[in-house]
């Protein structure tokens, strides 16, 4: 049992912190009133990411330069867009359109997608260079492309050059940090992966914890369907992404480990950086938590649908 809440902290987490959210939101509330709390959880969340980030094998990765060039476009423009018009047009609340809207924008996972693309025995390489590319350029460009969107849409108004220095301050810069104390403490780092990993999705779990207590009493008014809309929702426009990308691929005949790796990395969106972005959003506290709801259930979706088809490729061979 332990060794299985050990392996599944995250989902767990994230399903713990919504019942407690709900159920017991006093706690929440109190560390709501401290707000240097949730930016301490997301400089931790980064400067773990930068301690652990490997990017030795990136080089190999820039040869297969059409492939790179087609993971970009389709992280950060292409997969925004498209699904973000389709949040905007489903038959949810506001606030669950704004949710799968905002983490359609987001750039690539920074650590499951590698794993699923060794599982599936894609270029891990490839998926590393999207990884560490998308997160890095996706700090100076999601704020924008997210502008455009919601404002488009009419939703928020949002002031994206606020939104860029806000995110370089608490992504980039923790980041970098995290990639400089790896010069020192590297090895170290390595051996103590796991325990890093499970700091950092510690102190992701705090942030949605506190935006669900923040909305319990609008949770309350949520009825069971409309949450299986949204999962079915989130779980579509994923498979969109994959049967996009994939054909994509195909067309340009990549190499079946490339394609494999541009699948599932241009396919997924990364959590922290939805968290982060969610945090700065200029929307009333008491939403939050309801814009919070798709972030997760769109994250787990993604990821247990992807462990499927990366085990069954990883099974091909």
């Amino acid at each position: 049992m332990l060794s299985f809440l050990k392996k599944q902290f995250l989902p767990v987490g994230l399903i713990t912190v919504a019942l407690i959210g709900f159920f017991f939101p006093a706690p929440g509330l109190y560390m709501a009133q401290w707000p240097i709390a949730q930016f301490v959880a997301v400089a931790i969340i980064f400067v773990c990411s930068g301690l652990v980030l490997r990017t030795d094998e990136i080089r190999a990765a820039l040869s297969a330069w059409s492939a790179s060039l087609w993971g970009l476009l389709s992280i950060l423009l292409v997969t925004p867009v498209i699904g973000a018009l389709i949040a905007f047009q489903l038959p949810l609340d506001p606030s669950f359109q704004l949710g799968l809207a905002l983490f359609c924008t987001m750039p690539t996972t920074l650590s499951s997608g590698i794993a699923l693309t060794t599982q599936a025995r894609g270029n891990v390489a490839l998926a590393l260079l999207l990884t560490v590319s998308t997160n890095l350029i996706g700090v100076f460009s999601v704020p924008f492309v997210l502008e455009l969107l919601l404002e488009s849409a009419g939703q928020v108004e949002l002031s994206a050059n606020k939104l860029l220095v806000k995110l370089c301050l608490f992504i980039l810069l923790p980041l970098l940090v995290g990639k400089f104390l790896q010069l020192f403490i590297g090895e170290w780092a390595q051996r103590n992966r796991p325990h890093l990993t499970m700091l950092s999705n510690a102190a992701l779990i705090s942030i949605p914890w506190v935006k669900f207590s923040e909305s319990s009493q609008q949770l309350t008014q949520i009825a069971l369907a409309s949450l299986l809309v949204l999962t079915v929702s989130g779980l579509l426009i994923h498979i969109i992404y994959l049967l996009l990308n994939d054909g994509v691929c195909r067309v340009l005949r990549f190499a079946a480990p490339v394609r494999k790796a541009v699948v599932l990395m241009a396919s997924q969106k990364t959590l922290p950086v939805a968290m982060t972005v969610l945090a700065f959003l200029p929307v009333p506290a008491e939403t939050k938590g309801l814009i919070a709801i798709p972030c997760i259930t769109f994250h787990l979706g993604q990821i247990f649908l992807d462990a499927v088809i990366a085990t069954r490729w990883g099974n091909a061979e």
